[in-house]
C-alpha cells in the first residue's frame, strides 16, 4: 500500500515538474519564429516584448549582428497577418523601455509562418535622444538674438502706446453707459419690435409702386396724372397713419431717452470714434513685408503710487499687533499729478443731463417724458 502511494506521489511530482518546465520555464519552446532585419537594434534587447494591436503576442528570442545591420529573431505565440506587416521599434515609457510592435495592413490570412523574414525596408526605428538634442541645438542656433530683440522692441511699440490705452478706456466707458441704461434700451427694442410688426402687414410694395408712378408723373409734367395718382395713394397712406398713431408716442419717447444717453456720453463716443481707426490702422502695422513687429511693455510702476498724505509708520511684516486706524490718511497729491491719484475726492462731478438741440421747439408743449395721457 505504501509503495502504491509513493508511486502516485512520484507521478504527480513528475507531471507538475514537466508542466512547470513547459509553461513557465519554457524549456520546450512554443509558437513559431520570425526574423526581422534591422539597420540597428534601436535599444531593442533580448526578451523584449512583441505586440500586435497593443496585445502581447511573443518576445524577442535573440539578437544577432549581421554584415550590414542586426537580425532579431521573434518567438510568436499568436497568428499575425502577413499582408503589409511592418515592425516598429517603439518606446513604452519615458525611460526608454523599447518593444517591437507588428503593424499589418489587414486582419485576414495568410499569417506569418515559421522562418518568415520581415525586410529592413518594412521596419522603423525610434528617434534617438542624441539626434533629438542635436536637432534642438541646431534650431536654437539658427535663431538670431538680434531678431529676437527686434521682435520684443516692435511688440512694445505696437501695444505700449497711449492710443490703445485710450481706446480701451473709451470702450469701457461706453459699455458702462450702456449698462446703466439697459432697461431703457430693452424697452426701446421691445417697442420697436411692436412698430415693425405693425409695418409688416402694411402694403409697402403697393405704396412703393404708386410712389414710383407719382414721381414719374411729376417728372414728365403731367399734373393731372399726378393728381390722379395721389388719389390712389391716399388710402394706403391714411391706413398707415392710422396704424402707426398708437405707437408713435412711445417710439418718440424712447428715441428721446436714447438721444439723452448718447449726448451724455458725447466725449467718450468722440474719443472712441477718433481712437478706433488709429488702433485698427496700428494693428495692421504688426505684420509687414520685412516680418513681424511686436513689442512688450510691462508698465511696471506706471504711474508711480501716491505717497503724499500717508503718515502711518512702517512696520515689519512679522509685527502682528493691533494698531488703531488712521482715518485721516489719504492721497493728497493734486489731481493732475504724475502719480496714481486715488480717493473719492477725485471722482468727476456729475453734470446736468444734456438735452437735444431743437427738441423743445419741435415738441412745443408736449412733454417727451411725462405724456399728457400719463403713459
Amino acid at each position: 500500500m505504501n509503495r502504491l502511494k509513493l508511486l502516485l506521489l512520484a507521478l504527480v511530482t513528475v507531471a507538475a515538474g514537466a508542466y512547470t518546465a513547459v509553461e513557465y520555464a519554457e524549456l520546450v519552446p512554443r509558437g513559431y519564429r520570425v526574423g526581422v532585419e534591422l539597420a540597428e537594434a534601436g535599444g531593442l534587447y533580448e526578451r523584449a516584448e512583441v505586440t500586435y494591436r497593443g496585445v502581447p503576442v511573443g518576445r524577442v528570442e535573440a539578437l544577432e549582428v549581421t554584415a550590414d545591420g542586426v537580425r532579431a529573431t521573434l518567438r510568436l505565440e499568436a497568428p499575425v497577418p502577413k499582408a503589409g506587416v511592418r515592425a516598429v521599434v517603439a518606446n513604452r515609457s519615458g525611460v526608454g523601455e523599447q518593444y517591437l510592435d507588428l503593424q499589418p495592413t489587414g486582419a485576414a490570412p495568410p499569417y506569418l509562418e515559421e522562418g518568415a523574414v520581415i525586410g529592413r525596408e518594412r521596419t522603423r526605428l525610434p528617434v534617438s535622444t542624441a539626434k533629438l538634442l542635436g536637432d534642438a541645438e541646431a534650431l536654437l542656433a539658427s535663431v538670431d538674438p538680434d531678431d529676437v530683440g527686434t521682435v520684443v522692441t516692435e511688440l512694445e511699440r505696437a501695444i505700449g502706446g497711449p492710443e490703445l490705452r485710450r481706446l480701451i478706456e473709451a470702450g469701457s466707458e461706453v459699455v458702462d453707459a450702456a449698462a446703466e441704461v439697459a432697461p431703457e434700451t430693452v424697452a426701446l427694442i421691445r417697442d420697436g419690435e411692436t412698430v415693425l410688426e405693425t409695418q409688416r402687414g402694411f402694403g409697402w410694395k403697393e405704396f412703393s409702386r404708386d410712389l414710383a408712378e407719382f414721381t414719374e408723373a411729376v417728372e414728365t409734367g403731367a399734373v393731372n396724372s399726378v393728381i390722379d395718382g395721389a388719389v390712389s395713394v391716399s388710402p394706403p397712406v391714411a391706413g398707415m397713419v392710422d396704424d402707426v398713431q398708437p405707437f408713435l408716442r412711445p417710439l418718440v419717447r424712447n428715441a428721446v431717452i436714447g438721444g439723452q444717453v448718447f449726448s451724455a456720453q458725447e466725449s467718450a463716443l468722440r474719443q472712441l470714434l477718433l481712437g478706433y481707426p488709429a488702433g485698427v490702422a496700428g494693428a495692421f502695422t504688426v505684420v509687414g513685408e520685412d516680418g513681424l513687429h511686436f513689442g512688450l511693455n510691462l508698465n511696471l510702476n506706471v504711474p508711480p503710487p501716491c505717497k503724499e498724505g500717508y503718515g502711518t509708520p512702517w512696520r515689519r511684516p512679522q509685527d502682528l499687533s493691533v494698531r488703531p486706524a488712521v482715518p485721516d490718511s489719504h492721497c493728497r497729491a493734486p489731481a493732475g499729478g504724475a502719480t496714481g491719484v486715488r480717493g473719492a475726492r477725485n471722482v468727476p462731478e456729475a453734470g446736468p443731463t444734456p438735452g437735444i438741440p431743437g427738441l423743445r421747439e419741435w415738441l412745443g408743449d408736449y412733454d417727451p417724458v411725462t405724456w399728457p395721457d400719463g403713459s
